[in-house]
């Protein structure tokens, strides 16, 4: 799941920057107490703090939780209006002075959102033009996502009118052979009915035939891309720069026997039983996709010829009717055999592909029917893929990206990093890595010839501000440590170097977890030792934009809550658990405060599974958890490694879902209308200040270092304070203001707040 996603249809929509603040909590005095939602526990039975007379600030912040994580908003936006703006304790005042500002960004926002519908929907219209329906479907989606109603939406005229002449656009673009076109119009129109899968098909076709370009034939691709921007009115593209590239190296080493080995072992044990027929049959749509692509010919000459294209196509089309009919019986490994010795006979007397190309496009088809998830890892990206899995890199020590004008540009050199020690800067451009020039080239290719073993040499030419020419760094490669445990403010040089304290003064605590590596509890916990230590009275645990990573990881996290009891198990392909983890006694060191839990839709695997588990022993009343935000990204599956080739080849498989200790399936399966975790909480946020957040979040993290790996010219970093006191990030508003309740009954339990007809300014 990527791109713009809309997460429409939740239940609590409390705290939404959809409605109007003054709308939202005016309601709140006068509905009713709606019951708890089903599968949730009943607030713990504690003094009526909704009672017409006065109560103490324990009673009403205990109520105030309760119903926060039963998700009753009606109940909870009631008892913050009840706080009085004039209360002769000065903790008290304080807090609903954070309310009072919570409520104005809220109908900000909500006036924001109101205004920016009408701006999009204008936008709507003028992009209605056959010459612009690519913007017409930006703003679609843009509509979808910040409407009230989606539904309605895409049943809107103008939405309907402009998904009709892309849906035809697109279909004409891609007989015409204009893939970049074609696969635009799809792939927006697939964001814009993600949920229902529309087009589903279509993008992932049109991806295959310029993943196939990409591979085999990248300068025609790139010019294509150069052609599209140009035509759009963008700056042209630097000229193509074929570092690295060579398709020949990428498919050396592939045979039939990996393609078998994978097919066989997913027929018996991929979690929702694919069948080998609809394998084959993927296999054998991902080979029509390439011999009907015909810039592909500029590698493989023999798809210039139309006899022996046509007579190829047409062996692929009777064999695709033939395993896409219903069949009594499954195809099994002999057929599969016959069909790939059959297909590579007569390829090698038509087209003559290399039969390792062939094979390859034919495995991915045949694995893309699986699940998202699941996927051959091919000789040439073992090296690749190891790194990613085993949580550590080895390179210099450098974030780079490729700036507007396509310059590969360093972002910032990490501390304590040959880079950093050498003397790299933020904003140095790369000019050459080992004397060969970047001028356009790719990210993976930059990474790919940048990094290499420990103790190897690369030379960066950089090309810097103020300097004559180009500067020389011959850097050592090193292991580079993953430092997956932020904080709120970066105070120091190393990554390590947090104040820990979004609330100071209320001993608040903040941690943000960016993915799970072997490293990530050690850290928390070194960084909760230091919270402790300090008084930490109550957590934010933010797990936003969290892809996921260690299970175990993911399982020592939510020990840290959790004292007893099973955290997460695995089902296989027959719905049997065959395997769980469990909390180890003694090991949770915060079962005893509050925790306001952020989570959205980047929030997946790992980061769901302990956001989930919090989540249900909350509702048994064994933690003390409340989950902030959107509903999560819905990825629960676990995936096997097969090797398949003496290591040069592996399998990536899905052969179990994760469940969560109330029963729970997180992941997203194909036609599902429910998955991931659901927040208690639900917290919108506009698509502008969620990118604002980011922004701002990243600026503030970063920091510039002297050879000496000391902090320098940081006066511009921006304050992450701001995102609280703008009102940018709503959620984590809403979280500090939840826990600021909880505070508020340690420091000022015995205060009495008034009967809510005697509080103003409510």
């Amino acid at each position: 799941m990527t791109g713009m996603t809309t997460r429409n249809g939740l239940s609590k929509r409390w705290f939404s920057a959809i409605a109007g603040a003054a709308l939202v909590f005016a309601a709140a005095g006068a509905a009713a107490v709606s019951d708890p939602p089903a599968g949730r526990k009943p607030a713990p039975q504690v003094a009526d703090a909704n009672a017409a007379g006065p109560v103490s600030v324990a009673e009403w912040s205990r109520t105030v939780w309760s119903g926060a994580a039963r998700g009753d908003e009606t109940q909870v936006l009631r008892l913050l209006d009840r706080l009085p703006a004039d209360h002769e304790d000065e903790s008290v005042r304080a807090l609903r002075a954070s309310v009072d500002q919570f409520k104005s960004h809220l109908s900000q926002s909500g006036e924001q959102r109101a205004k920016r519908v009408e701006e999009v929907r204008a936008e709507l219209k003028k992009h209605a033009d056959a010459s612009e329906l690519n913007k017409g479907l930006v703003s679609a989606i843009e509509l979808a996502t910040i409407s009230k109603d989606r539904e309605a939406v895409l049943k809107d005229e103008a939405v309907v009118g402009v998904v009709n002449a892309a849906e035809a656009r697109a279909a004409e673009a891609e007989a015409k052979g204009e893939w970049l076109d074609a696969h635009a119009l799809f792939f927006r129109l697939g964001v814009l009915y993600d949920e229902e899968g529309r087009h589903k098909k279509d993008v992932a076709r049109l991806g295959d035939r310029i993943a196939l370009m990409a591979m085999y034939v990248p300068e025609r691709l790139h010019a294509l891309r150069n052609e599209q921007r140009v035509r759009e009115g963008e700056e042209a593209l630097p000229a193509y720069n074929s570092l690295g590239e060579d398709w020949r190296k990428k498919v050396a080493g592939i045979d039939q026997f990996i393609v078998r080995r994978a097919m066989t072992r997913a027929q018996q044990s991929h979690v929702d039983r694919t069948t080998m027929s609809r394998m084959i049959s993927g296999g054998l749509q991902s080979l029509r996709t390439m011999i009907t692509t015909p810039d592909l010919a500029a590698a493989f000459p023999g798809l210039s010829d139309a006899n022996s294209r046509d007579r190829l196509l047409a062996d692929v089309d009777s064999k695709i009717e033939h395993f896409s009919a219903a069949r009594e019986k499954d195809a099994d490994s002999f057929e599969l055999t016959k069909t790939i010795m059959g297909l590579l006979d007569l390829n090698g007397a038509t087209v003559k592909i290399p039969e390792q190309a062939l094979l390859r496009a034919f495995g991915d088809g045949a694995i893309a029917q699986l699940d998202e998830f699941s996927s051959l890892i091919w000789p040439d990206e073992v090296a690749r893929f190891n790194r990613t899995t085993q949580g550590r890199f080895t390179g210099v020590g450098v974030q780079i990206q490729l700036d507007e004008g396509r310059n590969l540009k360093v972002v910032t050199p990490l501390e304590g990093t040959p880079a950093q020690r050498a003397g790299i800067k933020k904003d140095d451009l790369i000019r050459k890595v080992d004397g060969e020039s970047t001028l356009g080239i790719s990210l993976l290719q930059a990474v790919d010839k940048i990094t290499g073993p420990v103790g190897t040499k690369v030379t960066l030419s950089i090309e810097r501000t103020g300097a004559d020419g180009l500067l020389d760094f011959e850097l050592p490669r090193a292991e580079i440590p993953l430092y997956t445990v932020k904080g709120w403010r970066r105070e120091g040089a190393h990554e390590t170097d947090w104040d820990w304290f979004i609330d100071p003064r209320n001993r608040i605590g903040y941690v943000r977890l960016t993915q799970f590596t072997e490293d990530t509890t050690a850290h928390f916990d070194k960084a909760v030792k230091e919270m402790k230590a300090k008084g930490l009275s109550a957590l934010i645990l933010d797990l936003r934009g969290n892809p996921g990573g260690l299970l175990t990881q993911a399982v020592s996290i939510s020990n840290r809550f959790v004292n007893d009891g099973v955290i997460v198990s695995q089902h296989d392909m027959n719905g049997a658990m065959i395997d769980s983890q469990s909390a180890r006694r003694g090991a949770a060191t915060l079962n005893d405060i509050p925790v306001a839990v952020l989570i959205n839709d980047g929030s997946a695997s790992a980061s769901e599974i302990v956001s989930g588990c919090l989540q249900d022993y909350t509702r048994k009343g064994e933690v003390d958890a409340v989950l902030v935000g959107v509903r999560s990204f819905g990825k629960g599956s676990v995936q096997n490694i097969y090797d398949l080739s003496r290591g040069s080849a592996l399998f990536k498989l899905t052969e179990r879902y994760y469940y969560l200790p109330a029963g729970r399936l997180i992941h997203r399966r194909e036609g599902a209308h429910s998955w991931g975790v659901e927040p208690d909480v639900v917290v919108e946020m506009l698509p502008k200040q969620v990118g604002d957040a980011i922004t701002l979040r990243q600026d503030a993290d970063l920091l510039a270092f002297d050879q000496q790996g000391n902090v320098v010219n940081n006066d511009t970093r921006p304050d992450p304070s701001k995102l609280l006191s703008d009102g940018i990030d709503p959620q984590l508003e809403a979280a500090l203001l939840l826990l600021r309740t909880q505070t508020l009954s340690r420091t000022a339990g015995q205060a009495m707040l008034p009967a809510p007809a005697a509080v103003g300014g409510g």
